[in-house]
């Protein structure tokens, strides 16, 4: 089902061939229905300490994929020692690069949270944090000034010829446009058709590809998408990186947005798929250790001993902070589910 929009309201995306019209065909719809099945277990996880462990490994994920995709070299275990503030051995430009995502995405999820409309400096603010440090201060936060090529970061072979700098501001204006007027329609669809749009374009002199796939984390998490915080897609994007590619070329050959659409879908899709089962595993290894499950082992063991010390309850838990199981004790005293007798160093506990 076409877009019955008027292509003459995007002149210069006409004019360059750009496709803008979204068809949600039967392979889209399903994609959609994939993601929208991952939701409720993930937005499940918002708000508990589990989040804080998928939230922590979904931008490291993030950071060293958009960055390999670009032909970065640095693993995940790299890019958690960058941010950890610790050194590594790679080249100066791939730890440039970390660091400077680092900062991009802190900057795009605080950018999120406003509720301003998106404007042009935004995407250029975002360009010149991923590129800071790397390219010419006039190049950093500006329109490119001359000719640019979408190229395959693996090949080096020329995907697309991109248009010329004096067109840009007025194809970035009709970007805006575009997402504005399209932003009551499904998120993913229009934040994954901004990314090829904005890619088409290709606005800025180096950075793009991360900048745009920043862009498309914005307007997720803008939307109200909380789960994108949580998926990391270009996991799957980089392993699959040819496709990448192939997809951006067959939407500009055939003018259709949907080979790209579905693709990105797909990718996201699988890295949803995947943070769900190592949220489900990291469950299964916490199960025990919330205040609810320590405090019923506190209870089977002051059984089976009778009457324990708290010297005996600590060694019991040696795992687990000695404030963390005072917390505990002090909890199934209120509730009258235990006694204690004798002072602080030699207390005994009992059950009621």
């Amino acid at each position: 089902m076409a877009d019955n929009r008027e292509m003459s309201n995007y002149p210069y995306l006409k004019k360059y061939q750009i496709p803008h019209k979204i068809e949600l065909t039967d392979k889209l719809l399903e994609l959609l229905m994939k993601i929208a099945e991952q939701r409720p277990f993930l937005e499940k996880s918002i708000g508990t300490p589990l989040e804080l462990k998928l939230l922590r490994k979904a931008k490291i994920r993030a950071i060293t994929y958009s960055n390999q995709i670009e032909g970065n070299a640095l693993e995940e275990d790299q890019v958690t020692a960058i941010i950890a503030g610790k050194k590594v051995k790679g080249s100066i430009d791939d730890v440039a690069e970390v660091k400077n995502y680092y900062e991009a995405i802190d900057y795009v999820e605080t950018l999120a949270q406003d509720t301003r409309i998106l404007n042009l400096r935004d995407i250029c603010d975002i360009q010149k944090l991923v590129v800071k440090g790397q390219l010419a201060p006039d190049l950093c936060g500006t329109l490119r000034t001359g000719p640019a090529s979408i190229i395959n970061s693996i090949t080096r072979e020329v995907i697309e010829e991109c248009p010329p700098h004096y067109d840009l501001p007025f194809l970035m204006e009709e970007l805006l446009m575009w997402i504005k007027e399209n932003q009551a329609r499904n998120p993913f669809v229009v934040a994954f058709a901004t990314h090829f749009i904005a890619v088409a374009i290709h606005p800025f002199a180096d950075g793009n590809g991360r900048t745009v796939r920043l862009l498309q984390h914005y307007l997720l998490l803008k939307s109200g998408e909380a789960i994108a915080q949580l998926v990391p897609s270009e996991t799957s994007i980089m392993a699959q990186r040819e496709r990448y590619y192939l997809s951006i070329r067959q939407s500009r050959e055939l003018e259709r947005l949907n080979p790209f659409i579905e693709f990105m879908a797909e990718c996201f899709s699988n890295s949803a798929n995947t943070v769900s089962q190592e949220a489900q595993t990291l469950l299964k290894e916490v199960a025990g250790k919330t205040p609810g499950h320590r405090q019923d082992k506190i209870i089977r063991f002051i059984k089976s001993k009778k009457e324990v010390s708290s010297a005996q309850i600590y060694e019991f838990f040696k795992d687990v902070p000695k404030r963390t199981i005072e917390r505990d004790l002090s909890g199934l005293l209120k509730e009258n589910k235990i006694q204690v007798k004798g002072l602080t160093r030699a207390r005994r506990y009992s059950l009621k």
